[in-house]
């Protein structure tokens, strides 16, 4: 390899490192998957809170019990 050529190379590999390279795609597209997922979900609590009220009202208030719950205890 001429000194051009490694010049160039790590000119490049600079550029992926501070680019993200290959991290930044993957990060991305689990940022995709994740909002996708959320999305899917809010649509079908939704539909379902459409459809069954008070269900969805008994879900929402044991959801709340559980978070509630799930913190720390308190003196």
């Amino acid at each position: 390899m001429t000194d051009a050529e490694q010049e160039i190379d790590r000119l490049r590999r600079r550029l992926g490192w501070e680019a993200g390279g290959p991290l930044a795609q993957v990060s991305t597209r689990a940022t995709d998957t994740l909002v996708s997922l959320v999305r899917s979900a809010v649509s079908w609590m939704r539909q379902s809170g459409e459809e069954h009220p008070l269900i969805s009202i008994l879900l929402a208030f044991e959801v709340g019990f559980a978070l509630g719950r799930w913190g720390g205890r308190r003196a």
